[in-house]
């Protein structure tokens, strides 16, 4: 069914995901399709197109009858899984390989633009798929494969995360690519904290592709700064044998999930951190929490040779410097010595806050699929 903004002039576009929308979901493959969703809704009357294949084929035909009927829709926006498009039924065997793209395509038979959002590549590199079978990966791969040669047909538009990652992405010369990376919801105005002392926030993995442990050795050299560390209790107990060697009385470890539980550490905290180790997938991947920190008004520490490094540079909020214990240790002297810098920096986070919005990044995706509108 659709829904709609409140007090709105009416304006139609169809949403389009393959699988059941959640919208109380803290899963963070979910998070973003019913961050968008939500923003969408205030944009303007969305049709949904979600659920199972049986629930989808339903609201297909509903899209469909009511193109034939004369409705107006201004554009179709999908955002992929985190897994093949092929695979998202719970079975997770390919058993309607292609009725999504077969109903994407028809709808730019009717000339509205379509636009998906393609989520990760990760998929390419060697670190996919640890501890999965070989031919579970094989399998999967292909049908990865098999999503970006159906987007050459069935896209006018793909967003992506960053425009560095179009690199790894190949789906013709057709279809435009556009950057379109996380927002944040935090509506309301968060909580100033005294910028001294220095009280640091990283809250995600702790992983192979999130590696802080130069970070926490060098947070235990200087004793003047604090750090806590949020991440899941089975990520903790994987990581902490590399990590508790290299930890000082000023660093903790705590566990919660979603945004009320995470307020008070953010309310605590006057830097955020994403001082991960560059690896290759860096180089492109835009993290969400990147986003949720600039939200929340958070100054950022960031690492040289990634995404999040290039953005808090080029838009000054917070500090870039090279992934080592030396470099990280100069910087948190240099912040426990002049706090007025935590200040300053702050003050550029609060007023960039607006730019960074999921109704923002609505915006920028009706931009760019107006630009492709032939009606």
């Amino acid at each position: 069914m659709p829904q709609t903004g409140a007090d709105r002039e009416v304006r139609r576009c169809i949403y389009h995901v393959p699988y059941p929308l959640d919208p109380n979901t803290t899963f963070g493959g979910q998070k973003r399709a019913v961050a968008m969703f939500k923003a969408l809704t205030q944009w303007g009357e969305v049709w949904v197109v979600a659920g199972d294949a049986h629930q989808r084929r339903r609201l297909m035909q509903v899209v469909m009858n009511a193109i034939r009927a004369g409705t107006r829709f201004e554009f179709c926006y999908s955002e992929s899984s985190t897994m093949p498009t092929t695979l998202t039924e719970s079975h997770h065997l390919p058993t309607h390989p292609l009725e999504d793209f077969a109903f994407l395509t028809r709808l730019r038979r009717h000339g509205i633009p379509v636009g998906l959002f393609y989520r990760d590549v990760y998929w390419k590199f060697p670190l996919y798929g640890e501890g999965v079978p070989k031919a579970k990966q094989l399998v999967a791969q292909a049908m990865y494969r098999y999503d970006l040669l159906a987007y050459r047909q069935c896209l006018d538009v793909l967003f992506l995360p960053s425009l560095r990652m179009g690199e790894w992405v190949d789906v013709g010369d057709r279809v435009k690519k556009v950057a379109l990376p996380p927002g944040h919801d935090i509506d309301e105005t968060p909580t100033a904290t005294p910028s001294s002392p220095l009280s640091m926030f990283y809250v995600g993995g702790l992983g192979s592709l999130y590696d802080l442990r130069a970070f926490c050795e060098a947070v235990a050299s200087v004793p003047e700064a604090s750090l806590t560390i949020c991440t899941r209790p089975k990520e903790w107990e994987q990581a902490r044998k590399d990590y508790e060697p290299l930890m000082g009385n000023n660093i903790k470890v705590v566990h919660a999930n979603g945004k009320k539980e995470l307020e008070p550490y953010f309310a605590a905290a006057n830097v955020a951190v994403l001082a991960m180790a560059p690896h290759e997938y860096r180089d492109f991947a835009a993290p969400l929490k990147l986003f949720e920190y600039i939200g929340n008004g958070k100054p950022i520490i960031a690492t040289e040779d990634t995404f999040v490094g290039d953005v808090v540079t080029r838009d000054e909020l917070g500090w870039t410097v090279q992934a080592s214990v030396n470099e990280f240790a100069a910087l948190l002297e240099q912040l426990t010595q002049h706090p007025e810098r935590v200040d300053e920096a702050c003050d550029r986070v609060m007023a960039a806050r607006d730019q960074h919005t999921w109704a923002a990044r609505v915006e920028e995706l009706v931009t760019a699929l107006a630009a492709v509108d032939q009606r």
